[in-house]
């Protein structure tokens, strides 16, 4: 067990390299997967918190609505945070985002991963590797 660990933690530690750009950078604008079905994700400021971004996430499916699922992205004095919101708009989970240092991965920690017009966030550590998204840049409308 401790070897697994361990391995998932240099696994993680090596996936995501420091980026010269912050989160805010990384993340901003519109995402599409097209995978069976489409997945869009949009992160664009928000409207009564200029600091930070919003995001959505809509799981297009072939039968029924779409799931939308909300996110923050909020600077504090440790970093950024990722955060999913419920229905009410507050907060029902936050991560830490992994900025290339080490440090434990009890609880999760967000990772971002935007190289060119690819983007891919996973949360580590928390369980299983739970991908949050994962595709390529797309046009806002």
């Amino acid at each position: 067990m401790r070897r697994a660990a361990a391995s998932l933690l240099f696994v993680a530690a090596c996936a995501t390299s420091p980026s010269d750009r912050s989160p805010e950078e990384q993340l901003r604008g519109c995402w599409i997967n097209r995978d069976v079905g489409a997945t869009t994700m949009r992160w664009l400021p928000d409207r009564t918190r200029p600091e930070v971004l919003a995001g959505s996430r809509l799981v297009y499916r072939q039968v029924g609505s779409p799931i939308s699922t909300r996110y923050t992205l909020e600077p504090s004095d440790q970093g950024h945070s990722l955060c999913e919101l419920g229905a009410d708009g507050a907060a029902t989970r936050c991560w830490r985002v992994a900025r290339g240092e080490g440090g434990s991965l009890e609880g999760g920690r967000v990772f971002i991963d935007s190289h060119g017009e690819r983007l891919r966030i996973a949360v580590v550590g928390d369980g299983p590797e739970r991908v949050i998204f994962q595709g390529r840049r797309d046009g806002c409308d």
